[in-house]
C-alpha cells in the first residue's frame, strides 16, 4: 500500500470517528467535518450514509411520509426567482395567470392524493402571497372540507403571508406552512431580488407564532457552494422547521438556470445525508427534480437518510409514477 492510499484511509477512517464522537455527545458537527463527506470514499460514505439512516431511524421510525401537491393558482408571478418558469420576469414564458381553482377542485385533488397513498395534502400558489380574502376564504373552505371529509393533514404554500391571515387558515383546520429558504443567505441575491431572504425568515417566524408546523426546505444545483449547503441546513436547524424538503434543480427551459446541470447523483445523496447529519430528528424529504437528478439511485435517498417522497407532479414538472414509488417503499421494508 502505498502511502496516499493509507494516508486516504486513515482520514477517512478519522471523519467516521469524529462524526460518530460529535453525535455521541449532541455537538454541533463543524462544517470542515461536514464538507469532507463530499470528498471521502464509497466505503466511508455507505458507513456515512448508515450514520444518517440510525439517525433517522431513531427519530422518525420505519415509517415513510407522501405528501403530494396541487398547483391552486398557476402561471404568471411578479417574483423573479432564476428557478421557477412562472416568473413574469422571464422572457418568451407564458404571460397569463390562471384563477385560483374552485373548491371542489381542491378538495376533489386531495382524495386523489390520498387514494394515492400521500398522508400530506399541500395546496400552492404562484405568486408573492395570497392576501385577497375572497381567495383566502376558498382556500380555508377547502382546507376544511380536505381536513374533515378527506382526512389527510392540510398543508398550503402561498408566499410572504401575514400572521392573521395564517392564524384565519389555521382556524379552518390547516396544521403546516410550507414556505422554503430557497438557498443561503449569502447565495440568495443570485437567485431572487424582488424579495429579501429576511422576508422568507419573517414568514416562517410568523407561521411559528401561529402554532403551525413549519414545512421549508431548498433547492440544490443552482450554482450554490458545498458550503452554502451546510448554512442551509444549519439554517433550518436554527428555525426549528418540521419538515425539511431537499429539491434538486429540474431546469426549466426559457430560465436563467436552464443550463445549469452540476448535481450527481452522489452528490445529492451525500447532500441528504449531510441534512439529516444537522437536523436528526427532522422529517427530511426528497422532493422535486429527484427523478431527473438521483436517477436510478434514488432508493438510497431513504437509505442516506431521507424518511419521505414528494408523490405524484410537482408544479411545472412532472413526477414519477406513484405506484413504483409505493412499490420501492415496499421493497425497502419501510411503512408506506
Amino acid at each position: 500500500m502505498n502511502l496516499e492510499v493509507a494516508n486516504l484511509e486513515v482520514a477517512n477512517l478519522n471523519l467516521i470517528n469524529t462524526l460518530k464522537n460529535y453525535i455521541a455527545e449532541d455537538k454541533e458537527i463543524p462544517d470542515d467535518i461536514l464538507l469532507s463527506i463530499y470528498d471521502c470514499g464509497k466505503s466511508e460514505l455507505l458507513t456515512v450514509f448508515s450514520i444518517a439512516l440510525e439517525l433517522k431511524e431513531k427519530w422518525t421510525g420505519n415509517k415513510i411520509n407522501f405528501c403530494s401537491i396541487v398547483s391552486a393558482k398557476t402561471g404568471l408571478c411578479s417574483e423573479d426567482c432564476a428557478f421557477c418558469g412562472q416568473s413574469s420576469k422571464i422572457p418568451k414564458i407564458n404571460k397569463k395567470i390562471n384563477k385560483l381553482l374552485p373548491i371542489n377542485e381542491l378538495v376533489n385533488a386531495a382524495r386523489i392524493a390520498k387514494e394515492n397513498g400521500a398522508n400530506e395534502f399541500s395546496i400552492v400558489t404562484s405568486g408573492t402571497s395570497v392576501s385577497d380574502k375572497k381567495e383566502l376564504s376558498i382556500i380555508a373552505e377547502a382546507i376544511k372540507t380536505i381536513k374533515n371529509d378527506i382526512g389527510i393533514t392540510a398543508c398550503a404554500s402561498l408566499g410572504l403571508m401575514e400572521k392573521e391571515d395564517l392564524e384565519y387558515l389555521k382556524s379552518y383546520g390547516l396544521e403546516i406552512f410550507h414556505h422554503n429558504i430557497e438557498t443561503s443567505k449569502d447565495f440568495f441575491s443570485n437567485i431572487c431580488t424582488t424579495h429579501s431572504y429576511e422576508n422568507n425568515i419573517e414568514t416562517i417566524n410568523k407561521a411559528k407564532q401561529a402554532n403551525l408546523k413549519v414545512c421549508s426546505g431548498v433547492i440544490i444545483g443552482m450554482g450554490e457552494s458545498r458550503l452554502d449547503r451546510i448554512k442551509m441546513a444549519k439554517q433550518l436547524k436554527e428555525l426549528d422547521v418540521d419538515n425539511i424538503p431537499i429539491n434538486f434543480l429540474n431546469p426549466v427551459k426559457g430560465t436563467p438556470l436552464e443550463n445549469n446541470d452540476e448535481l450527481t447523483p452522489m452528490e445529492c445523496l451525500k447532500t441528504i445525508s449531510i441534512f439529516r447529519l444537522i437536523n436528526p430528528s427532522k422529517n427530511i424529504l426528497a422532493q422535486g427534480g429527484r427523478e431527473l437528478n438521483l436517477r436510478q439511485l434514488q432508493p438510497f435517498a431513504l437509505m442516506a437518510g431521507a424518511n419521505g417522497f414528494l408523490l405524484g407532479n410537482y408544479l411545472v414538472t412532472s413526477g414519477r409514477n406513484t405506484e413504483l414509488d409505493i412499490e420501492l417503499i415496499n421493497d425497502l421494508e419501510f411503512e408506506a
